[in-house]
């Protein structure tokens, strides 16, 4: 049996968000149907959690600086979640997220790692530039085209001009568009096993300290100059 979700209007969640903070607790968006909002540009001192809330439109969360986790798991966005140039101090937690727009965390900053096993994007992937101390794990997800008013937005991964501490763990993804790591600096592993990218691989200039595995990796073509 699903579980009903308690609906929160916007006075709601920057109620509880400051009670939370005031409270020195995560504040707690789970299970919550909840319209379009935004925490853009705020620098939040404690955690937020939406794991399991629908979000009925966009979320924004892009130039805040978050110190506690993010937890999105299982929640499902409307349109796009927009999380650039923002820093988050905790973990990252996402997966199986499902959001029906493009996901963008383009520049953004991770103190830990990010978890986005099993997540489903409609649009693009999009991770340029971003800073990873920890571990990017988006293995098993599915990032599919989206039709819009303005044309096909393809669903493209981007990991390009980035820098990951840990290992990129992309295994077993379906994507229909490419793959592009290009310029990108990862300190242990990369991880593409068994992934289905309907479009290229790009992984020029990319530099991975520790192993690549690519075992039954389905791309139209692979471009690698690997350092």
């Amino acid at each position: 049996m699903e579980q009903l979700l308690q609906r929160f209007a916007a006075q709601e969640i920057f109620q509880e968000l400051r009670n939370a903070e005031r409270e020195n607790r995560t504040a707690d968006f789970s299970n919550k149907l909840l319209p379009e909002f935004s925490f853009s540009g705020r620098e939040i001192s404690t955690g937020i959690n939406f794991k399991g809330s629908t979000i009925q439109g966009a979320l924004h969360l892009d130039e805040c600086i978050i110190k506690g986790d993010v937890n999105l798991e299982q929640a499902l966005i409307y349109a796009t979640l927009y999380l650039s140039k923002t820093e988050i101090q905790g973990e990252f937690f996402a997966n199986q997220i499902r959001i029906r727009g493009v996901l963008n965390m383009v520049a953004s900053t991770f103190k830990k790692n990010i978890y986005m096993k099993e997540s489903s994007v409609k649009g693009f992937l999009g991770l340029n530039k971003v800073q990873i101390e920890g571990n990017l794990d988006i293995s098993k997800s599915v990032i599919k085209d989206i039709v819009t008013k303005t044309g096909t937005i393809r669903g493209d991964v981007y990991l390009r001009d980035a820098k990951v501490g840990g290992s990129v763990i992309a295994g077993e993804i379906i994507s229909e568009g490419l793959g592009n790591f290009e310029k990108t600096s990862i300190g242990q592993n990369l991880d593409l096993k068994n992934s289905k990218f309907k479009e290229v691989v790009i992984l020029s200039g990319t530099i991975v300290e520790g192993e690549i595995e690519a075992q039954n990796l389905q791309c139209k073509s692979l471009i690698a100059h690997v350092a």
